[in-house]
Parts: structure tokens; C-alpha cells; sequence
């Protein structure tokens, strides 16, 4: 007897191919897709979470993308005092 695929497996392609004959299928949503021109901010996210005290991953607590989180958005180094008191 064959072994089942998990339903991620089975889904996956399936999902991904929906989506972009979905896209290519009519001038319409091809205009629709376009025009949503949704941009996800993972420094603007990050930072929202650190000034209400939520958890976020170390990466953004020290390093390169801390001294990006400083310059490119508006904490201040006293928003990440209470990750490490």
C-alpha cells in the first residue's frame, strides 16, 4: 500500500498554481493584483512590537538590524532596555 503525502504536501503546489493562473487568467485580476501594492514592513512590525514590550526575535535586539531599527524607524535605545533588565 502506497503512503499517503500530508495534506501540506498535496495542497502545496496546488495552492501556489491557483493563485498565479488566478493572476494570469483575466485582465481584470491581473489590473487587481497589480494595483494592491501591499508592502510587508518587517522593521515597522518589529518595531511596533518593541514599543509595546511584545516578543520579537534576538536579530532585532542587537547587531545590524537594532542600529537599522534605531535609524530607520523611531525607538530610542530606552526601548530596549526592558529586554535586557
Amino acid at each position: 500500500m502506497k503512503k499517503p503525502k500530508s495534506v501540506y504536501q498535496a495542497v502545496q503546489g496546488d495552492v501556489w498554481s491557483a493563485h498565479i493562473s488566478k493572476a494570469t487568467s483575466s485582465p481584470h485580476y491581473a489590473k487587481e493584483y497589480k494595483r494592491s501594492n501591499y508592502v510587508l514592513d518587517t522593521l515597522e512590525i518589529n518595531a511596533r512590537r518593541i514599543k509595546n514590550g511584545e516578543a520579537v526575535g534576538a536579530s532585532f535586539l542587537k547587531g545590524k538590524v537594532k542600529e537599522q531599527l534605531l535609524t530607520e524607524t523611531d525607538l530610542t535605545e530606552s526601548d530596549f532596555k526592558k529586554y535586557f533588565d
